[in-house]
């Protein structure tokens, strides 16, 4: 400690030496020496400062804390994948030798760079995105902190998105009339009702009337009788129809089953649970142009969101 507060003390009585130095360029022998030498006690000084604020830091606990809170929507599919990211962040860095919290520009950027050619570049900046944001959030809770992937040039260059192919209406009703029963019902709550396949594992029927979870907000409304039929037909509990199975199984197995219809040339496109979704947010605005109307039935957060989301459809101009 004595030899702290000495170096300490050498670094105030060179500060002062220093203030009535010439400039740089009229330094003599021993004026340089002497910026050198303050310039390292500097360093050490800062080092040793930043050092000490990460020491009260619980890493685990504000981890735990961030996670909880993870995204807006406190989306449990979020805090699933801002959990993963971390985790390869910390793989990283134990091989390092580091803590997280000790981690600089450089070292997230070469952190970056370890994740090519082990995931896809979307999957890249999606790791990025969790880092940045949870680096971020220490930031505003601890002075010493600061978020080392902001302005990082090593993130990947996102692709222009492929088109966004959408069925038609025909093709709804094909894809309906040839999935198994349950698989259609499924297929009818998206289409004709705008629901994500997300809510399956939560969605409540009573009457006309449904619940659930979507992204980690509740949603509710009414179903038209072409849903309530299909479920129906498919001899599932109105109660819960999907309450048995996995959302990601059921996922799968409407994309192999259109697959196979788009193998014998009975739709023009391998779609997914999501382009469902898209043919029924256009067929709705198709309706009266109405924004707001199609905003309530989506269960988007503002008139903005439902703008852009149109716009990525090619319906708003």
């Amino acid at each position: 400690m004595n030899e702290i507060i000495s170096k300490a003390g050498n670094i105030k009585e060179m500060a002062v030496i220093l203030a009535t130095y010439p400039t740089p360029e009229k330094w003599t022998a021993v004026q340089k020496k002497q910026a050198v030498e303050f310039a390292a006690l500097l360093n050490t000084a800062q080092k040793m400062i930043s050092a000490a604020s990460l020491v009260g830091i619980n890493y685990e606990s504000e981890k735990a804390k961030f996670l909880k809170n993870a995204g807006r929507s406190q989306s449990v599919h979020t805090q699933i994948a801002y959990k993963a990211a971390l985790d390869r962040l910390e793989i990283w860095t134990e091989r390092q030798k580091l803590s997280p919290l000790e981690l600089t520009p450089a070292q997230a950027d070469d952190f970056i760079y370890g994740l090519r050619g082990e995931r896809s570049s979307a999957s890249i900046r999606l790791d990025i995105a969790a880092a940045s944001s949870f680096f971020t959030w220490l930031e505003r809770r601890h002075e010493g902190i600061k978020n080392p992937f902001r302005g990082t040039k090593a993130r990947p260059v996102k692709k222009s998105a492929k088109k966004i192919e959408i069925p038609t209406a025909q093709e709804v009703e094909i894809i309906i009339r040839d999935l198994p029963a349950d698989l259609a019902a499924a297929v009818s709550v998206m289409a004709y009702r705008g629901l994500r396949a997300g809510i399956f594992e939560t969605l409540s029927i009573k009457g006309n009337k449904f619940s659930g979870y979507s992204k980690g907000k509740e949603v509710s409304g009414a179903l038209p009788s072409e849903v309530l039929d299909a479920i129906k037909n498919a001899g599932l509990s109105l109660r819960k129809p999907f309450a048995e199975v996995k959302t990601n199984t059921f996922e799968k197995r409407i994309s192999r089953a259109i697959e196979k219809l788009f193998k014998n040339e009975k739709v023009k496109a391998i779609y997914s649970c999501h382009d469902f979704r898209h043919f029924f947010a256009v067929s709705e605005y198709q309706k009266d142009k109405d924004l707001h109307r199609v905003s309530k039935l989506l269960g988007h957060s503002s008139l903005l969101v439902t703008e852009n989301y149109l716009k990525g459809l090619g319906e708003v101009a």
